[in-house]
């Protein structure tokens, strides 16, 4: 329904308004499932190939007000914050996302959205992600926040799969070369400059803090009510 209601209309217009509805949505739960589902369809959907495009370079006002509108609903599932940050180029904010990581509850659920994202880096959609690993110098928060995935993973079959991927990044003593200046410049690529990073920072901790206080409400009410049964 929603890949078809992007191809009829505006497909940003579409992403701005369920983010803003899922921004206030109650229900803490079922705003992280829809989020995970949404960002499946942005980032697998043909449909929305333009959309994409528009996220990755964030050249224009309308494209990082999308992106900063996305990710305070986005901040409702941890993982799928990271598969945003990773898709608009923003490298450094995704490293120091998933640095909070740590103080998160991991579950079983969450270790799993982890492993399809280590699936999702390997796929077509993040092909450029990759080429970008060659440049060791410019990408360094790249391969920080990939090696910080890697550190987070269970010796399973996506760890090593990421972890295989890494050991192809280049040495970048290996890679110098007459005209390394002009090839550092082409891909070095500087953070959007009216985008507060540490207020989003902030925003991401304040929701998963109410999503912590949700789990531990349910599993409290889960245990009285196996009381009562016993009883």
């Amino acid at each position: 329904l929603c890949r078809q209601l992007c191809l009829l209309l505006n497909a940003e217009n579409i992403f701005h308004s369920m983010a803003d509805i899922l921004l206030r949505e109650e229900d803490l739960k079922f705003a992280s499932t829809m989020v995970h589902t949404l960002n499946t369809i942005l980032l697998t959907s043909s449909e929305l190939f333009q959309l994409r495009n528009q996220l990755k370079d964030l050249k224009t006002p309308e494209s990082r007000n999308l992106f900063c509108c996305l990710y305070r609903s986005w901040c409702h599932n941890p993982v799928t914050t990271v598969s945003l940050c990773f898709l608009t180029q923003n490298y450094k904010h995704a490293y120091d996302l998933i640095q909070k990581f740590g103080d998160l509850e991991v579950t079983v659920d969450f270790l799993t959205e982890v492993d399809k994202l280590v699936q999702l880096i390997e796929c077509p959609i993040f092909t450029y992600l990759r080429l970008q690993l060659l440049d060791v110098k410019n990408n360094p928060y790249l391969i920080k926040a990939l090696y910080g995935l890697l550190m987070l993973l269970p010796q399973s079959s996506a760890f090593q799969l990421l972890s295989h991927r890494l050991q192809c990044v280049p040495n970048p003593e290996l890679m110098q070369t007459t005209d390394s200046t002009k090839a550092s410049t082409s891909f070095k690529r500087t953070p959007a400059s009216n985008i507060d990073y540490t207020e989003l920072l902030q925003h991401f901790e304040k929701v998963q803090n109410k999503h912590l206080e949700a789990r531990h409400q349910r599993a409290g009410r889960a245990e009285q009510l196996d009381r009562r049964v016993v009883l």
